[in-house]
């Protein structure tokens, strides 16, 4: 079978129209990690953003510069060490969400959601491709670095032929995996292997899916980002926590609820809007391939 990849690059917007209950559902599940985010980790966040404002100045020393980077990267691994397990089974329950709602439209109960063991076998899915393309990204990076650092033009040409090369290939690998997910939730059974097979032929119009679903998710993190900065400047800023740095958690969230709750709430819901416009119309191509 075969898919119009200019109707699939759609399909998120179409997920949305069909049933708006889902993506607020998706939305209420950021904002439930945004918050805890900020309800548990505000004074790294605080300390982290004084950090960046530090380094945006250029003022001081490079060994005060030297101290800010390390200050800011300490904060961010703070803040964020608990999120990144948080993070990644909160994205294999909405990617499966997603692709269910597309594989699966009638079976609407909590905006698709579930915890079960397709968003077990999602989560292995995921890490397997990330992994993998990691690792591809790492090896030609090393590869490029090794050739450009080397002085002499000619290796440096090769090297930036390699790097051209590489990208191609991390590009290609990407796409071939593409299908991986919804294949996984639509069979019930870890499918790396299956998308390779089924995206064998189809790599361009996959592609130019994926490069419209993009653009479109960038026309969207636009309007998003108009919205934000609206409501930030309503509600004091985000950016404002700089200026708690050295305080508790506590008493940052007593002076500063107001633009935390504002920014996450806008976020969350530009997130779940975000994650349907780029993720649903893989499943829609797979519905496509497999036959409707």
């Amino acid at each position: 079978m075969s898919f119009s990849a200019t109707e699939a690059a759609f399909e998120g917007f179409r997920v949305v129209r069909r049933h708006p209950a889902a993506a607020l559902f998706w939305g209420v599940a950021y904002l439930a990690m945004f918050l805890a985010m900020f309800g548990l980790g505000a004074g790294h966040w605080a300390t982290f953003m004084a950090s960046a404002e530090s380094l945006q100045s250029g003022s001081g020393s490079p060994q005060a510069q030297l101290e800010a980077i390390g200050e800011a990267y300490a904060a961010m691994f703070g803040g964020i060490a608990w999120i990144i397990p948080v993070g990644l089974i909160l994205s294999a329950v909405l990617s499966a969400a997603v692709a269910r709602s597309v594989l699966r439209p009638d079976q609407t109960r909590w905006g698709y959601l579930r915890l079960g063991m397709d968003e077990v076998r999602v989560l292995i899915v995921t890490l397997i491709v990330s992994l993998g393309l990691g690792l591809a990204s790492g090896v030609a990076l090393t590869l490029v670095t090794a050739l450009a650092a080397s002085g002499q033009p000619i290796l440096a040409l090769a090297g930036l032929l390699a790097g051209l090369a590489a990208i191609g290939g991390v590009i290609w690998l990407a796409v071939r995996l593409s299908l991986a997910v919804p294949i996984t939730v639509d069979t019930g059974k870890i499918a790396v292997m299956e998308s390779f097979k089924a995206t064998k032929g189809r790599f361009w119009p996959l592609l130019g899916m994926a490069i419209l679903a993009f653009v479109m998710s960038m026309v969207v993190s636009i309007l998003g980002g108009i919205i934000s900065a609206a409501v930030n400047l309503a509600g004091g800023g985000i950016e404002g926590l700089a200026r708690f740095s050295g305080q508790s958690s506590v008493e940052i969230l007593a002076q500063a609820w107001l633009p935390i709750l504002l920014w996450s709430v806008v976020n969350a819901f530009l997130s779940a809007l975000q994650i349907a416009v780029v993720y649903a119309p893989f499943s829609a191509a797979w519905l496509g391939i497999r036959g409707r």
